[in-house]
């Protein structure tokens, strides 16, 4: 048998082992070059179209005039239906902000000054909030009012007792978000909308906390939308009244506690009266993007045309938010379309028609890269899909090319920090991130007992607890804007003042204490719920001067902080052994010089002087509860 294997018949190479003709072979792999192809297709393009273009092109003008106006109305409704969110959606939060802090005992109703301060601050963060209550069980309430014209925030209290609105209004309030039916007050002459948030404490229904939100200020806000833009915008409460409207806006006749809103079919403006109507409707001659709706009514002689789409979630009823325009409107817009295509067709023929076909064809994969690319420049690795292969070779190649850095970038991601990489990029030059002296607040973690917890446990398990434990944690501080070093064993090392200067670093580092302990706290709940251990740990800060940048070997570096700074923090972490007893869920201990930084929010408790190991003197210490 013969030991020779039977090969391609191929030209041979020259005397350096190049063989072009193999070489093109190889390249060829059933893709078309996007040169060739691209000359090709708009040679042949061109040739069609110049016979077709004339017959065909004010119908297309006429056509692409709809679709731009279809486009253009259905982009109008988005941005209303996200105004209208931006708009209401801070009630929401500030309510149940408010309502979850009150539950969680962070702060108490009967505390009117620090309660008061609460509640300006939710109006001062949320203008379009005109008042912020908390309402108890027996309807006694405190406020915050905003006097717009006055530009100030008033505080005080006030009994609903034996007022039917607000008993029927608390009545209706379950657990969750409560938006309620527009009401008017008759004291302040305005209709209000309303959203309630019950505050449970142990399962206990106590009160609600309740943001309002005035129709004539929604009112201003859609006016202010409309200032320049043709058409007339408009908010409806179901079908048959009037939530929003230019007319509005200075108030409104009729209202009253039976009638808060006016009747739609009543209303001021005829032409948002008869978008119901039946005589003289008919249905839009173009197709719309999904959600939103419309249709054309022939009011007083005059042909208008309404777009709208529902909006769920901020009452028992949909809110229909929407625009019209007069029929002219378009008509103008058509005959414009005709003039420019008649005097520019010829011109357009060979550039328009080869550039929009053509360009549809190969820009879709180009968008596509360039979106992922996008998403790596912000260094969202972990949602970025591997792109397609193309039938052009060029594009089929960058696929290629970009799905293998993509895969190792996924590689890079598991063991480089990404807030901290995102922090380090926007600071651009790597000469800012040389060595410097900084007054940073530095923050230990540790598992109390942990070589006891993970006897038994299977190197997976143990893997399984401390990796929970990080994710529990590290949520913790990224919230409150920290920077997480490093892990140790069972430890986290975190900081806060780097690379970006932060102001209110203590409070932070504090408040992301807390929201551990809590954490931790809640987990416990479950695991003893399972049959586990819990957890129990030591949290240390101190705030100082510690020497920061990038450290290490010039084949590797880290970003870190060292200085005795960062030692008194390990040190506060191991102290609280001593200072808290055994059994403690989570024991946080800081320094005198974190507490001089906190503000009232905060009431540290002295626990003494101690000396730490390798300092000398002694250093106040404080428990944070």
């Amino acid at each position: 048998m013969s030991n020779k294997t039977k090969t391609a018949d191929l030209p041979e190479s020259d005397g350096n082992g190049f063989n072009p003709a193999a070489q093109k072979f190889s390249r060829w792999n059933g893709r078309f070059s996007i040169t060739i192809t691209l000359v090709t297709a708009i040679g042949l393009l061109t040739l069609i179209s110049v016979g077709s273009v004339l017959g065909v092109g004010v119908w297309l003008a006429q056509k692409n005039t709809f679709d731009l106006l279809s486009t253009n109305a259905h982009q109008v409704v988005s941005a209303e239906v996200n105004r209208i969110k931006q708009h209401l959606k801070p009630a929401e939060y500030q309510a149940k902000f408010l309502a979850e802090r009150i539950a969680a005992g962070d702060i108490d109703p009967a505390d009117r000054d620090r309660f008061g301060t609460m509640l300006s601050g939710s109006l001062a963060a949320a203008p379009q909030i005109n008042r912020v209550i908390f309402i108890d069980k027996n309807l006694l309430s405190y406020f915050a009012r905003y006097d717009r014209q006055r530009r100030q925030i008033t505080l005080g209290t006030h009994d609903y007792s034996g007022d039917p609105i607000i008993e029927a209004r608390m009545k209706q309030i379950v657990p969750g978000i409560n938006w309620g039916s527009a009401v008017w007050r008759e004291d302040t002459k305005k209709t209000y909308l309303n959203v309630a948030q019950p505050v449970m404490v142990n399962g206990a229904f106590i009160g609600a906390v309740v943001a309002v939100v005035s129709v004539e200020h929604l009112s201003d806000f859609v006016d202010e939308t409309d200032s320049g833009l043709a058409g007339r915008r408009f908010i409806l409460a179901g079908h048959d009244h009037v939530l929003a409207h230019w007319l509005m806006a200075r108030g409104y006749p009729g209202r009253s506690n039976e009638a808060p809103l006016p009747k739609l079919k009543e209303f001021g403006d005829p032409v948002l009266a008869g978008i119901w109507r039946q005589r003289g409707r008919r249905e839009l001659f173009m197709e719309l993007p999904a959600g939103t709706k419309g249709h054309v009514v022939d009011i007083a002689a005059k042909r208008y045309i309404f777009f709208y789409r529902e909006l769920l979630g901020f009452g028992p009823e949909a809110l229909i938010t929407g625009i019209y325009f007069h029929g002219e409107d378009i008509g103008q817009e058509i005959r414009r379309m005709v003039i420019s295509l008649a005097v520019g067709i010829i011109a357009l023929i060979v550039a328009l028609i080869a550039a929009i076909y053509m360009g549809r064809k190969i820009a879709r994969p180009i968008v596509r890269f360039s979106a992922a690319s996008g998403r790596i420049r912000d260094l969202d690795v972990s949602q970025v899909a591997e792109l397609p292969g193309s039938m052009f070779r060029e594009l089929n190649d960058q696929s290629k090319s970009f799905n293998a850095m993509l895969r190792a970038l996924r590689w890079f991601e598991l063991y480089v920090p990404k807030k901290l990489v995102e922090q380090l990029v926007k600071r651009g030059d790597a000469h800012e991130m040389e060595s410097d002296t900084r007054n940073l607040t530095v923050m230990f973690t540790d598992i109390a007992g942990f070589s006891t917890i993970s006897q038994g446990l299977s190197a997976s398990d143990v893997a399984e607890l401390v990796n929970h434990h990080f994710t529990l944690i590290g949520a913790c501080i990224e919230a409150e804007d920290g920077t997480v070093d490093k892990f140790i064993g069972d430890s986290v090392m975190a900081f806060w003042g780097a690379p970006d200067k932060q102001k209110h670093r203590a409070e932070r580092a504090c408040r992301a204490a807390l929201a551990i302990a809590d954490t931790i706290r809640n987990d416990n709940a479950k695991r003893e719920a399972e049959g586990k251990p819990a957890i129990g740990m030591r949290i240390g800060i101190h705030t100082g001067d510690v020497t920061v940048g990038n450290i290490g070997s010039p084949g590797r570096i880290n970003y870190t902080i060292i200085g005795d700074a960062v030692n008194v923090g390990e040190r506060l972490e191991q102290l609280g052994k001593e200072i808290y007893p055994p059994g403690t869920d989570v024991a946080i201990l800081i320094s005198g010089d974190t507490a001089k930084e906190l503000g009232n929010a905060f009431s540290p408790i002295s626990a003494g002087r101690y000396k730490l190991k390798g300092r000398a003197g002694e250093m106040e210490v404080f428990k944070l509860l």
